[in-house]
Parts: C-alpha cells; structure tokens; sequence
C-alpha cells in the first residue's frame, strides 16, 4: 500500500509509544490496541485552529456538554457569573498536567484564548473561527487569570458563557505547542488521556496513552483510528475484524444501521445528537429570492418520508429551525405542512423557473448520510410542484455556494458548543459569515436585533421566549429550513465497552474499555 506524509512525534517518544504494541493491522488482536474508523479524517493538521477534533481526546475544553446540550465541568470544575453576566469566572481542575509534563494553569488557559482571538477569522476542517470571535465570547474586553481561576470581563453580558465556551472554543492546549504565527509549532499538547503519537494525513491517527493524565489511565494504550470515507467500505472493514468500531458523525448510513444491530458481534449506540439535515436557499439570485417559491419548495417536502424511510428511523422529521436536543429553547409549536398542491399553486403564481434549480450536495457527505437519494426524492418532489431541478454532487462546495452557483445546499449541521446563539449569529444574522459568503441574501433587522436580546439576556424565560420568536422568523422567512433532526449512530464489537456519546456527537475514547 503507498504510504503518505506523516506527522510524527519525536523518536524517542514514538520509540516509547509503539514499544511492546506490535504492528498488528487487524482489530481485536491485541487487548493493549483498539483500532476504529471514522468518514473523514479527525486530524487537521498544524494550520488548522485545534489540530485535531475533540473526539480524539487529545485536548480538552474548560466546559464540555452532556446527552442534553447542557455545560458540564471539564477542565473547569465550577463556574460563576456577575455584574449582571459582565463577568464570568471558572475555577480550574486542580493537579493537572499537559502530556508534556508542565502543569496547567491560568496562564496557560488565557494564552489559549487570546492565541484564538489573535488567528481568527481562521478557516477549520471542524469549526471555523469567525473575526471577533463573539460567537464564542461575546464581546470580550478582557480576559485575565486570577491564581487558579479565569475570568473573562465583557462589554455586554452574556447569558450562557459556558454554554458558548463548551467544547471547541475553550480548547487548552500548553503554550509551548504554538509558535508566533498561531500555528502548532509541531503536535498538539493537551490535557487529554491521549496523545497523537502519529499521523498520515487521509489515512489514519495513531493515538498513545497520555502518561501524565490526571484522571484514570485509558484501558487501551493504543488507539488507531483509520480514515474510510466509503460508508459500504467502513462495514466491510468492520465485519471483517479489521476494525473494531465506526465512530464519528454519519459512522453508519442509516441504512446499515439494522442490519449491523442485528449482529451478535456488535453494539450498536444510538443517541440524539445536535445535527440538524438543512436546506439552505440562495436567496441572492432567482428563483428563490422569492418568498413564494421559497415556501412552494418546503411545501412539496415530505419529511416524514426522509426521515421515515430514506434515513431509517434513525431521524425525525423537521420543523422548528433549533433541534429538540436545544430543549425548550426549540420551539415547539412550529409545525412543517407537506401540501403538495398549495406548491405548485405557489409556482404558478409566482413562475416557473426557466432554467433547473440546482440542488448541491458535498461529495464527503455521501459517505454520511443517504444523501444521493435525498437529493433525488427532492428533485422529484421539486419537479412535482412545477419546480424542474437538477443535482449536483461536488467536492469543494464552499467554492461552489461562494460562487453563487447553486439554489438549495443539503448538508447536516450542528454546534461547537452548547449554545444555540452560535446557529443563529454564524448563519443567519445579516452579517454572518455563512449568510454573506455563501449568498443567502437574508436580511432582517428584526432577527438581528431579537439575535442580540437573546445572547444578553440573563432571565431563562425572557431568553426562551426570544428564542422561540426567531425560529416564528426563520419558519416564515424560509432562509434555510430543517428537514430531519438526526441521531447518530455508532457501533462496536461486543468487546468493547464505554461507549458514551454526548449530544456533539464525541465519544469519550478514554472510556472505552474491553468487556467480556
């Protein structure tokens, strides 16, 4: 097999790392390693914002979430608010180290905060860093270590800083690991139970225990995650023993996820997550810079079918724009009307489009979700309401919707954090990055202003209301709509054991441990 560039740690560490673990390729042989496979590749690289995603549990965050969305402690143990939200303060794990050996401290948490500040806006494979930051901080003026807690001072309050912070945004690494550019001066170094040992860009991460991890040792002193885009390929590696485990977001098809259920030799788990199946409209050109033909195209979707049959169960059909993982942020009284015949009303009155929409689809999404064949019953149900319409699969579809060529993009999105702030100031406000850049042309002063109450609001029944009053928005405006709240499905062998998944879809590695 060709080999490709690797990212290697140093060879005295990797020396010690594969000593004594054989270079076996196959799972299950080996009770020290554990190999799984992922879509896509859970290693960015040096340029990239976190250099690795926080499912490989080679870095952690101040805050992380639970099953529900909701803040847990992670490296901060506790957290407080005053000046009405203009201040936020968290205490910090006592007795912890980076897999260097140095000692976390406040210092070193605030120079990771203020190296984001100092890259962004920086495009990731992950989560992207927007100018500001203040989907992450809200409007930071300072942020300071006072002995064994952070502090972060702000010109505005902010309702749910913990919520914004967890996961992604509060990432800690030592600052040994950047150099001046805010590039990764070599590999990560986190606080995490593992640590990456090495890396072949496409291929695979090769992940070793952490020996200086504060909490309980991981059970597996190796772990090698492999890169297998092809959803068929992932389970026919599974079922061939060469893997023990799919994890990640889209790990199984929904259509594979009975069958493989069924198996005595695995485990499947199910769990609700925060990504949401979007349309988004290119409401800066025609067609669907009409309103009309905007709501003639949800109108001829049939979601309980996606969700029913081409997606398995594994979904429930859309309605409100905030999944029901938001709690009762989501608003539950938004219902999604499948009126076939009130669509193609709206088509005649409005005018059938000269030319095909072009429904867009991402290449790697494929291999996620049934996305070919949710693209094909939408350009059916389109074609139904007077809609003609095309499909197009591409590789670079961010270059494709900043180009404006497109009419509707199907993709499954979620958050980098616990706070639904994120999706709405990230992709709806006026001058969001995704609105703007990939040519969404919505502008509505109302929600920009219901955008920011919400974010400063302290009183839960204030904010919640606020919340519901821009999903009425978004339900009626159309800009991007939910087509299926999606759960995530990943899979095991029945040796192995610990399996837990949060609502951001991570699985804990570090707990994952061998069962009889």
């Amino acid at each position: 097999m060709r080999r490709r560039a690797a990212v290697v740690v140093p060879a005295m560490l990797l020396g010690m790392v594969l000593s004594g673990c054989g270079d076996t390729a196959e799972g299950g042989q080996d009770a020290d390693r554990l190999t799984l496979a992922a879509p896509r590749d859970l290693v960015a690289g040096p340029q990239d914002p976190y250099f690795t995603h926080q499912t490989l549990r080679v870095w952690e965050p101040l805050v992380s979430v639970d099953d529900k969305l909701r803040p847990v402690p992670a490296l901060a143990t506790a957290w407080e608010s005053g000046d009405g939200g203009r201040r936020w303060t968290f205490t910090l794990r006592e007795g912890v180290r980076f897999s260097d050996g140095t000692a976390l401290n406040a210092e070193a948490v605030v120079a990771s905060v203020r190296r984001f500040l100092r890259i962004a806006p920086r495009q990731s494979a992950f989560f992207s860093l927007d100018a500001g930051m203040e989907a992450a901080y809200g409007q930071l003026d300072e942020v300071r270590a006072d002995g064994g807690r952070v502090t972060f001072v702000l010109r505005r309050p902010v309702a749910d800083l913990p919520g914004r912070l967890a996961g992604f945004y509060s990432m800690v690494q030592s600052p040994k690991a950047f150099a001046a550019s805010g590039d990764f001066a070599a590999n990560p170094v986190g606080t995490g139970p593992y640590t990456l040992a090495r890396w072949v860009k496409g291929q695979q991460a090769e992940l070793a225990a952490n020996p200086h991890y504060y909490g309980t040792p991981p059970a597996y002193k190796k772990i090698v995650v492999k890169v297998i885009p092809d959803a068929n390929a992932r389970v026919a590696a599974l079922r061939a023993g060469e893997v023990d485990g799919l994890i990640d977001k889209g790990a199984l098809l929904s259509g594979q996820v009975a069958a493989v259920a069924a198996d005595s030799r695995f485990r499947v788990v199910r769990s609700p997550s925060a990504l949401t199946h979007y349309l988004t409209f290119n409401g800066s050109r025609e067609p669907f810079s009409d309103p009309r033909l905007r709501e003639a195209a949800e109108l001829a979707i049939d979601r309980r079918t996606i969700a029913g049959k081409l997606l398995a169960g594994t979904a429930k059909p859309g309605a409100a724009f905030l999944s029901p993982v938001f709690g009762d942020l989501s608003d539950p009284g938004i219902a999604a009307a499948y009126d076939p015949a009130k669509a193609r009303a709206l088509v005649s009155a409005a005018g059938r489009p000269a030319s095909p929409v072009t429904i867009l689809i991402s290449s790697a999404e494929t291999g996620q979700f049934p996305y070919t064949d949710v693209a094909e019953v939408l350009r059916a149900a389109f074609e139904q309401a007077g809609l003609p319409a095309k499909v197009t699969v591409a590789e670079a579809t961010k270059a494709v919707m900043e180009a404006g060529d497109y009419d509707v993009f199907l993709s499954a999105y979620s958050v980098p954090n616990g706070d639904a702030d994120y999706l709405f100031r990230r992709f709806l406000r006026s001058d969001a990055p995704w609105n703007v850049e990939r040519r969404l042309g919505y502008r509505n002063k109302e929600f920009d202003t219901l955008v920011d109450q919400a974010s400063t609001e302290t009183d839960p029944a204030r904010r919640r209301e606020l919340y519901r009053q821009l999903q009425r928005l978004l339900a009626a405006d159309r800009p991007m709509i939910p087509i299926a709240y999606q759960d995530n499905p990943v899979v095991t062998i029945t040796g192995v054991g610990g399996v837990v998944q949060n609502a951001a879809y991570v699985v804990d590695l570090g707990k994952l441990t061998p069962s009889g």
